[in-house]
């Protein structure tokens, strides 16, 4: 739990300041090979195959805080930082689909999402039906957040220039993580701190989402509600 705890916390600092995480690749590259192991030999322990999955997208993300360290520093040339920004892009959407495959079971989507502090939001941050999932399962709805606030990060740092069709990718991005972070909040279930996990999350989506005062306001209140959190 310690290690899991202080990896996010050094990739977020790593990715955010664009330098290595403090933890050399061997820490998260074991945890990754552990927690592997340890599904394969026990399939039907969904608690290993949501260990595998973090473990497995804090290894990738470990990976993007050492390129953006060496693009920041100019350690790498442009055809090197494109080949392996590609190279982890490929990675990034590989983890998706394995996600997909393990831990995105619709049974356990909650549907009964009530929102009615809610009233006057748009879509993009209010609490929506079939966005979490009720436990065992919970975790894999950060896991999803994290993922997309991830690609998110990934995507802004491309060496090519952005095009409208990236540029609409981020925001999408973003307002997944909006409204993930909504519904975590509207639904009375959730258990406790889960909204804490995702303030990484949101300080990132922050930076994407589409100009609007209503969204803005919106993302200031959650942030000083997240502040008063601790």
């Amino acid at each position: 739990m310690v290690l899991r705890w202080y990896s996010r916390f050094d990739v977020f600092i790593g990715i955010m300041g664009s330098f290595p995480t403090s933890l050399p690749r061997t820490w998260f590259s074991t945890m990754a090979e552990y927690c592997s192991a340890q599904s394969a030999a026990d399939p039907g322990n969904i608690v290993w195959k949501i260990e595998a999955c973090d473990a497995r997208l804090r290894l990738i993300s470990m990976e993007m805080s050492l390129l953006f360290g060496k693009g920041a520093s100019q350690e790498a040339t442009q055809e090197e930082y494109t080949v392996e920004h590609r190279r982890l892009t490929g990675a990034l959407n590989a983890w998706k689909g394995l996600w997909e495959a393990t831990l995105n079971d619709p049974a356990h989507l909650v549907m009964d999402v009530k929102a009615e502090h809610d009233a006057g939001l748009d879509s993009i941050v209010k609490a929506a039906p079939g966005v979490l999932f009720r436990p065992p399962l919970f975790a894999a709805t950060i896991l999803n957040c994290e993922w997309h606030s991830i690609s998110l990060m990934h995507g802004s740092q491309s060496a090519s220039e952005s095009s409208d069709e990236t540029r609409a990718g981020l925001v999408e991005h973003a307002n997944a993580i909006c409204r993930t972070c909504a519904t975590v909040e509207g639904w009375p279930l959730s258990p406790g701190g889960s909204l804490i996990i995702l303030h990484p999350c949101l300080a990132i989506a922050a930076l994407f989402v589409q100009p609007d005062a209503t969204r803005y306001m919106w993302i200031r209140k959650k942030l000083a509600l997240l502040e008063v959190m601790g």
